[in-house]
This record gives C-alpha cells, structure tokens and sequence, in this order.
C-alpha cells in the first residue's frame, strides 16, 4: 500500500481520492484547519477512510495530486519543491506548467473523466474516461477504475486541450448558453474564427476545427466550468488558458484579448481548495 497526497477537495481531488482508498492510503490536504478522518460518498457508495488535514501538515507521499484550480498552483509550491516525490498536476489550460516545474519530480495530466461536487465530501462521478499523463510513467497507477494512461507527449496533448478550452469555455462564459449552441448561429463563426486565431500562434499543432465540433457535440448539454464560474461569482481559469495564447501570440489575436478582457472585468477572485 502507497501513500497518496491529493492537495484539492474540489470534485476531481474527491473523485481520486475516492477511487484509489480502495488500494492506498489517502491524504486530502485543504485549507482547514483541523485533522480528521472522512469517508467519500461516490456515486452513493461511500469510499475507504480517507484522512484529511491542513496543507500546512503537508508530508512527504509516494505520489502527490495536486487538483486546485491553476490560480491555487503557486500559494502550494512551497510544499512540494524540497522532496523527491513524483506530483501530477491536474489543471486546465498551461499556465501553470512553468511555475509546476519548479518541482523535481513534475508530472502533467489530463482528466477526461466527469466529475461533480454534490457536498463537502461527495461526488457524483458523471462520464467515465481515463487521464492522460506524460513525464515519467507511475507503476501504481497501472490499475485502477480512473484509467491513467501515460503518454510520452503529454505537452501535445495538454496544447490539443488548450484549444479546445480557448474555443468553448470563454465564449460560453461571456454569451452564458451551453456547449451545444456553440454550434449554432451567431455562436458558431464566433467558435470557428477563434479556432483560427489559435492555428495562427500554434501553426505546427496538428489539430482540426472538426475535432472540436466533435467535441462540442459529445458535451452539448454541459455548462462550461469558466461558465460556471461566472455564475457563481468565482475566479476563472482564463488566464492560464486564454493568458497562455496570448502570451506567445507573435500576431494581433483580437478575439481571444476581447474575450480575455471581458472575462477578466467579470470574475470574483478565490480559492479553490
């Protein structure tokens, strides 16, 4: 049995936690202040004891989650930079992949599972898919129900994301509709000259509209996460998404900074542990 570390209680952090209690022992790291132990209501099944504690009693783990929100990457660096243990990061977007890396032993991934909070330590886990990850293969991840595939590009992947996140999450953010209607008039030009756009800074990325259409369609009843953030007044994930393009636009990106901007006047700061 291998000690887990997942720094994060939002629905990703309570969906792992929840899943590999069943091998490991698990330690949810938050902001709260006490220690104790909690078991995770998955899907109405309630998990293995999971310990809870401050980030502040961080220790050292055989392998670390770290599931925040990309804004939350640099206030937990302090304590994972000393240690040798492998850490997988888990955000949206690329913004945080330079500050990640301060760590030794960095890890990258991908979650294309569905996940929802439904209360401080219960999930409901709504779309089965697997995690990607890429640096360095982790043995003990070969087994388990959440599929973690490793991969040896993951930046190809994670930059194939990135697009996908910069077409759907800031127009449905700023227009509040679904995914869905992205494929609708007057949404749909919108979607495909922002697709453009981000072919014009990432020119040799192998990527289609039609591989996002085809997304768009797999999630059209979804109501993006930044959207979701707009509407219940938190901090967004545009800049380490949009403010990612932007920063190595080499050419005028007109769409994606008006829609960066307007998000940015829009959302609330916060936590997301």
């Amino acid at each position: 049995m291998s000690k887990v570390g997942i720094i994060g209680a939002g629905s990703i952090g309570l969906l792992i936690a929840s899943y590999l209690a069943e091998q490991h022992s698990v330690t949810l790291y938050t902001r709260q202040t006490t220690e104790h132990e909690i078991k995770i209501l998955r899907d109405n099944q309630v998990s293995r004891p999971v310990e809870v504690r401050p980030l502040e009693q961080f220790e050292s783990q055989d392998l670390v989650f770290v599931t925040t929100k990309s804004y939350d990457i640099k206030s937990v660096m302090p304590y994972l930079t000393t240690g040798k243990m492998p850490v997988m990061f888990l955000q949206n977007g690329m913004g945080h992949v330079k500050e990640a890396e301060q760590v030794p032993q960095a890890l990258f991934g991908i979650v294309e599972h569905g996940a929802m909070r439904t209360g401080q330590y219960a999930v409901r886990h709504t779309g089965m898919g697997r995690i990607r990850y890429g640096r360095v293969p982790v043995a003990m991840l070969e087994a388990t129900p959440l599929q973690f595939e490793y991969v040896k590009n993951i930046e190809q992947v994670m930059l194939t994301k990135l697009f996908m996140n910069a077409v759907i999450n800031p127009l449905t953010a700023y227009y509040r509709i679904t995914n869905g209607q992205l494929l609708e008039a007057p949404y749909a030009e919108k979607a495909h000259d922002i697709f453009e756009e981000l072919r014009n800074v990432f020119p040799e990325h192998p990527i289609s509209y039609e591989e996002i259409e085809q997304v768009i369609r797999r999630t059209a009843l979804n109501r993006s996460s930044m959207l979701q953030d707009i509407e219940q007044e938190r901090q967004t994930e545009i800049e380490p998404i949009v403010g990612f393009v932007l920063e190595h636009a080499g050419n005028p990106t007109p769409l994606l900074t008006f829609y960066f901007d307007q998000i940015k006047s829009q959302e609330k700061r916060g936590d997301s542990m």
